[in-house]
């Protein structure tokens, strides 16, 4: 009788140590529950960011400029499907963003859909001078 409630103790023990490192994980964020990442990275809050702390508009690139973009920074075979350029009267350069489509089904039908920024050179914003993204692009922001 005292083995079997040894071993009861041990089993008990050990499931709760177990289940105490699942809260770990939990609580120090190594699950990840939001489809953009660990921190959460989407890009219409990015869009909210620069539109209230620098007062900026933006523009997305069109299909094709979007495919030209892709190709001159050797990304064309990347989830890459919008970039959005803004532009600040209170910051000397534009602001860059990439964003790929996240997507979740239910019974065939979009049950949730977030365009989450894909970091280019380990950065969520390149930023590049006026003068140089026409040189770049072509064309100017407008």
């Amino acid at each position: 009788m005292k083995k079997i409630f040894l071993i009861l103790l041990i089993y008990l023990w050990s499931s709760s140590v177990v289940a105490q490192d699942v809260y770990m994980e939990e609580h120090n964020e190594e699950i990840i529950y939001n489809p953009c990442g660990k921190y959460g990275k989407q890009r219409d809050s990015l869009t909210s960011y620069f539109e209230y702390s620098f007062s900026a508009i933006y523009k997305d690139l069109n299909q094709e400029e979007l495919k030209e973009f892709l190709i001159k920074i050797g990304q064309e075979n990347s989830d890459i499907v919008n970039i959005r350029v803004f532009k600040s009267s209170l910051h000397p350069s534009y602001a860059i963003i990439s964003s790929y489509l996240f997507q979740n089904f239910l019974s065939g039908n979009v049950l949730v859909e977030l365009y989450c920024i894909r970091e280019l050179n380990n950065s969520v914003a390149i930023f590049i001078k006026e003068d140089r993204f026409e040189e770049f692009m072509g064309k100017p922001f407008l």
